[in-house]
């Protein structure tokens, strides 16, 4: 092994590690979301950053799926709601109307009390 030039390059060697080693929340613990690459990065430096870029790509996407998963339990909850609120106001409506409109019930009153005058003896 030989010395390595700088700082970086020694932490990016230790993420590498962890990072072949399939340990990624090593990796993560160790500095991985926070490497900044040096002007004298190796290979091993451009393989660290890539696995940064995949990783940060992979927690925004999950943070993109949770906002529209709650988004759309929001629209979900609020349509629900308008649904109820609509079933509600129906039911009262249905309620609170007379069987029949005011003129017609008029009239069957009138017929009603004939009919009755006649069946009188």
């Amino acid at each position: 092994m030989h010395a390595s030039p700088c700082p970086c390059c020694d932490q990016a060697r230790a993420l590498h590690a962890h990072l072949v080693a399939g340990d990624v929340d090593g990796a993560i613990e160790a500095g991985l979301m926070a490497f900044r690459s040096c002007a004298c990065a190796d290979d091993t430096a451009a393989q660290v950053m890539q696995a940064q870029h995949r990783l940060r790509a992979a927690w925004d996407a999950r943070e993109r799926y949770r906002q529209r998963q709650a988004r759309l339990a929001r629209r979900a909850a609020e349509r629900d709601a308008r649904r109820l609120k609509v079933a509600e106001v129906a039911d009262s409506v249905q309620a609170s109307r007379p069987a029949l409109p005011t003129g017609a019930a008029a009239i069957l009153a009138r017929a009603k009390a004939k009919a009755a005058e006649r069946m009188k003896p």
